[in-house]
């Protein structure tokens, strides 16, 4: 029945908070390292970006500075990619943190695929 307690899904057949803890706890030694990784990714995208919006400021690029002091990665990865001569660094630390985030994003999803 998938509204029952028994399968660990409501009714609407997303995973309920009750069964998202029960599988937290059978494979904790597997989630947390990964999880780990995936929040020094977030902070490694969002440095990134914060120091891509220093360099486009440093530069007088207003119309990149401004908006990437407020969107971080969102707006400082394309502009580490339009000038990489000028945000190398920043380049760096947001592709860095992106194949960290995209890795552990994957290896999420293989633990609840298969473990």
């Amino acid at each position: 029945m998938p509204g029952s307690p028994e399968t660990g899904r409501s009714s609407t057949g997303t995973m309920n908070q009750q069964a998202l803890i029960e599988f937290y706890l059978a494979h904790q030694w597997l989630v947390l390292p990964v999880f780990i990784v995936l929040v020094i990714g977030v902070a490694l995208l969002w440095f990134g970006g914060l120091v891509a919006a220093l360099v486009a400021l440093g530069n007088r690029q207003w119309l990149w500075g401004i908006p990437t002091i407020i969107l971080g990665p969102f707006t400082g990865l394309p502009y580490a990619l339009l000038y990489p001569g000028r945000a190398e660094y920043a380049r760096t630390l947001m592709l860095r943190g992106l194949a960290m985030v995209l890795g552990a994003l994957v290896l999420l999803l293989l633990i609840w695929l298969f473990a």
